[in-house]
Parts: C-alpha cells; sequence; structure tokens
C-alpha cells in the first residue's frame, strides 16, 4: 500500500508541475560549513559511529562523503547498495543479491576499514524487512563510515528509529539545519539543530541548538563530557553523605534500645541536606572540571579531548564498583563520627567546673564531625580549586552550620537548647572533631594516592600531563611524558587483573607526538 501510495503522488506530482511559466527561483547555497572534516575525525576517535544522511543524490553524496573524510581511499572498501539491486521491470529489490553481498562484505578480514554507500529507498526497505534486517545492521555496525542518499524526512527517521531499536543500550544523536531534518531529530535521544539559511524549524525542535556544525565538538567533548562527570559524582556523593549521617542513628539505637529517641536535633537533620551539604555539592556541580578548556588552552589539548570521552562511553565513574566505593567509605566514616566521639567522650566531663556531658553533647559532637568529615571529603575530590568552591566549603557548610547552632543554643524550638555554650568551651569537643575528620582525611588521601598510581584513567593520564606542560621547554614536556610512561609501567607492573584501556594507551601516544 505504502509504493502504491507513493507511485500516485509521484505520478500526481508530474501532472500538477507540467505546464508551467517560472516567473522566478531562489537558490539556497549548500556547502560544507568550516571544521566539518576535523568535527567529524574527532567523533570518530571518541568512538561515535557517523552516519550521514541526505537528499543529494549518489555522486554527490559519495563526494561529500570523501570530503568529509567519512570515506577514505586506499585503505577503505566503500560498499554501495545502489539502483543494481532494484529490478526496474517489477519494481521489486533484490533481497537475494543484498544478502549474498552483505554477508560476503561482513566476513571479509577487519585489517581495512569499511564504509557503505546506500540510497534511501533501500535502507527503508531493509531495515523493515525480517529477513534483511539483522544482516544489514551487522555490517553497519562493522563501517566506519555509512551515507545514506536519496533519503526523505520520513525515511531519515525510520533509519534512525531502526537503528535505536536495534541498539538498545545505545544513545543515538541526529543534527540537521532543515525542515526535512525534524522527524529524524524528534526520533533522537538527543536531538540537535542547527541555525542554519534553511529556517528555523530544526533548532525549534531540537532539544539543543547550535550556530554550526563544529559547535557540536564542543558541546560532545566539553559540556556531555563534563555533564557525566559532574553528574555521576554528584549521585555518589549525595548517597555516600547520606550514609554517613543515617548509619550513626542507627548505631545509637543500640544504645537506646530502640526507644525511639532521636539521636540528632530534629532542625539539625532538615537542615542536614537542605544547606549544610547541599550548597557545596551545588558548586563542585556547577564548576568541577578535570581539565579548564579555557585555562588550559595554551596546552595542545584538542587532540586529546576524544580520549576522554571514552570515560562517559566506558561508565568508568558511575558503575556498581564505585557505588559499592563509596558506599563503604560512608559506612567507615559513620563509624568514625559516633564510635570515636563516644569512646572519646563517655569518661569525661565539659569542662573544669564539671559539667556533665550529656546525650546532646556527644549528639552536637558526632554530627559536628559528620559535617566536617562530608566536606573534606568532597573538598579532596574536587579537580578545581577555586574562590568560589572554597567560598561553598567555608561560608555555605560550616558557616552555616555554626550559625544555626548558635540559634539552637538561643531558641527553646532545638530540643538542644542552651547546650551550644557548654560544648563550645569544652576543649573535648574541638579534640574530638579534630581527630575524627585527620582520621578520615588521613585515610582517604592515602587511598586516592595509592588508586592513582595503580588505577588511573584516561583523565588521569591528561591531568598529569598538563600540570608539568611547558611550551617553551621541551625538556620538560619530555621529563612529564616519562612520569606518564612511568605509572603506565607501573599499573602494567603491579596487576595484570587491570588492563590500560586502548584509550589511554592512545593518549599516552598523543602525548609522545606533541612532547
Amino acid at each position: 500500500e505504502a509504493e502504491d501510495k507513493q507511485r500516485k503522488l509521484n505520478d500526481l506530482t508530474e501532472r500538477a508541475e507540467a505546464g508551467l511559466t517560472y516567473l522566478g527561483c531562489t537558490v539556497v547555497e549548500d556547502k560544507l560549513q568550516e571544521n566539518v572534516e576535523n568535527t567529524i575525525h574527532n567523533l570518530e576517535k571518541a568512538g561515535i559511529q557517523v552516519w550521514m544522511i541526505t537528499g543529494d543524490k549518489m555522486e554527490t553524496a559519495e563526494s561529500i562523503g570523501y570530503s568529509c573524510k567519512m570515506f577514505t581511499k586506499g585503505n577503505m572498501d566503500v560498499f554501495v547498495i545502489g539502483e543494481q539491486y532494484i529490478n526496474k521491470e517489477q519494481g521489486t529489490v533484490k533481497e537475494d543479491g543484498i544478502m549474498r553481498d552483505l554477508e560476503k562484505q561482513c566476513s571479509v578480514a577487519r585489517d581495512r576499514k569499511k564504509g557503505m554507500l546506500i540510497t534511501g529507498t533501500l535502507v527503508e526497505h531493509l531495515v523493515n524487512s525480517e529477513r534483511t534486517r539483522d544482516l544489514f545492521i551487522r555490517y553497519a555496525k562493522q563501517c566506519s563510515g555509512v551515507v545514506c542518499c536519496r533519503t526523505t524526512a520520513n525515511q531519515k527517521a525510520v533509519v534512525v528509529k531502526a537503528m535505536k531499536d536495534a541498539c538498545p543500550g545505545e544513545i543515538t544523536l541526529s543534527i540537521g539545519d532543515g525542515g526535512n531534518d525534524v522527524p529524524m531529530i524528534t526520533e533522537a535521544h538527543v536531538g540537535i539543530g542547527i541555525y542554519g539559511k534553511e529556517g528555523m524549524q530544526a533548532a525549534q525542535a531540537a532539544d539543543y541548538a547550535i550556530g554550526e556544525f563544529q559547535c557540536l565538538w564542543n558541546l560532545l567533548m566539553i559540556h556531555g563530557r563534563l555533564a557525566y562527570l559532574r553528574i555521576a559524582e554528584l549521585i555518589l556523593y549525595f548517597f555516600y553523605k547520606n550514609v554517613v549521617f543515617t548509619l550513626p542513628q542507627i548505631y545509637f539505637g543500640f544504645f537506646c534500645g530502640f526507644s525511639g529517641q532521636t539521636f540528632y536535633d530534629d532542625w539539625y537533620i532538615s537542615f542536614y541536606n537542605l544547606f549544610f551539604t547541599s550548597i557545596p555539592l551545588l558548586f563542585k556541580g556547577m564548576f568541577e572540571h578535570d581539565l579548564h578548556h579555557i585555562a588550559d588552552r595554551k596546552l595542545p589539548l584538542n587532540s586529546l579531548y576524544p580520549y576522554l570521552y571514552q570515560t562517559g562511553q566506558s561508565n568508568l565513574i558511575f558503575n556498581l564498583k564505585n557505588i559499592a566505593v563509596w558506599f563503604g567509605y560512608g559506612v567507615f566514616h559513620s563509624c568514625i563520627a559516633f564510635f570515636l566521639p563516644y569512646a572519646f567522650l563517655r569518661l569525661q566531663v565539659a569542662n573544669e567546673s564539671g559539667d556533665d556531658i550529656d546525650m546532646w553533647f556527644f549528639s552536637i559532637t558526632s554530627f559536628s564531625s559528620v559535617i566536617v568529615i562530608v566536606t573534606l571529603k568532597l573538598y579532596t575530590t574536587e579537580r578545581l580549586f577555586n574562590w568560589i568552591s572554597l567560598f561553598g566549603f567555608l561560608v555555605c557548610s560550616f558557616g552555616l552550620y555554626i550559625l544555626v547552632q548558635w540559634a539552637s543554643h538561643l531558641s527553646s524550638f532545638f530540643v538542644s537548647y542552651n547546650t551550644i555554650g557548654t560544648v563550645y568551651k569544652s576543649p573535648q569537643y574541638y579534640l574530638s572533631v579534630l581527630l575524627c575528620s585527620l582520621l578520615a582525611f588521613v585515610i582517604d588521601h592515602f587511598i586516592q594516592i595509592w588508586s592513582f598510581h595503580i588505577s588511573q584513567n584516561t583523565s588521569d593520564f591528561c591531568r598529569l600531563w598538563c600540570s608539568n606542560y611547558n611550551p617553551n621547554n621541551k625538556l620538560v614536556n619530555k621529563h612529564c611524558l616519562m612520569k606518564v610512561q612511568i605509572i603506565d609501567s607501573m599499573q602494567r607492573g603491579v596487576t595484570n587483573a587491570f588492563p590500560i584501556p586502548i584509550a589511554d594507551q592512545a593518549v599516552i601516544n598523543s602525548i609522545s607526538q606533541i612532547a
């Protein structure tokens, strides 16, 4: 029915457009924007498979494919699926021939790159046919570049939907600048529209709008990668800080016979996630950088960013291993924040006047230790230190907490009313908080240094190199490269259970060329 409908539409178009007198015409210059070739090359280095879906005829599409370096001569075999696979007399597709040639292409050794050039009519037929769909998708995944030509707006959306359904664990991104790209943009997981001479429809229908195709590099390699880094660590830290905060209240239940007595003041419990720990985390989520792309512009980092992008693709931060590690930190720090003050204060008096250390004295000491420990933990995981982060830690965390403490001392709304005066006069309070913080910080810092040397990721290699890079001193660059390679060899020598990923080795090779 669809083919019959399309045939009738074509016939109607031919009759309607006959015998017309042209009064004038407008032309839109259609040419490649700047840095399209570099952008596509970096996307491929980042492990992103690039498809070009265009309405141009096959010869034009093939020429664009070569000019964009999606196709390369000499080291790539381009498989063309065109009119030779259509029976013009019967108007059918030669599925047997396509399947035979696809099987042959799939069995070719992978020492050479593969590419595919296909028309929109054929790609729509292949992805809709149960007989050919799996084989076509399997070969398409092996290709370094795929170009679909002579495609309509609906066919573009069909191609995107087919890849979404065939690869449920992958994320699809569509980018276009015209109204005929809107179905494709809305079908993909992420749609990007380009403000162009063909109108605003694509930009208005997209999730993100950019000015030129080359802006996609910044959007993915910098902002997209940092968004993953920030959100992943924000979620991990959020669970961690609540484990540290919640478990002492469970421990206290064993000492009060699970009577329902709260360990912390109700207002402290309310303000913990509302102010004390959320505002510093907000600053980290907004300003965190592992490599600052503005401050480090003097460094030749552009060739390294595509490899850094694979941190998110491989899910190196937000995974079950790191969730377990952060949960372990939370349990350990909660034990420090509860049992160390308990052991230190249980046989003491508050001051020289002989004031007793009651439950609320112990509660405030434990809660203060929790605030300091989780804030220090956040600060030690910070990669970019600046005055904004310092303001968030000192003023918005410690400052607000001290303000609430004095409010609890003066207001009877707090169950710990009139306690802070005794607490602040007691040296045991300061010593307990200091011991808890130092113990947690020293052990954490040791673990971080140890893990940095045996389980580095791609970002760590780049940060180590950038911290010592000197554009005017080749000797310093060579020395820094040796440091990177020494840590590389140390990691390989310590254990074979954590091999260096291919991306990390590529980073080391790129640094070698720059240095």
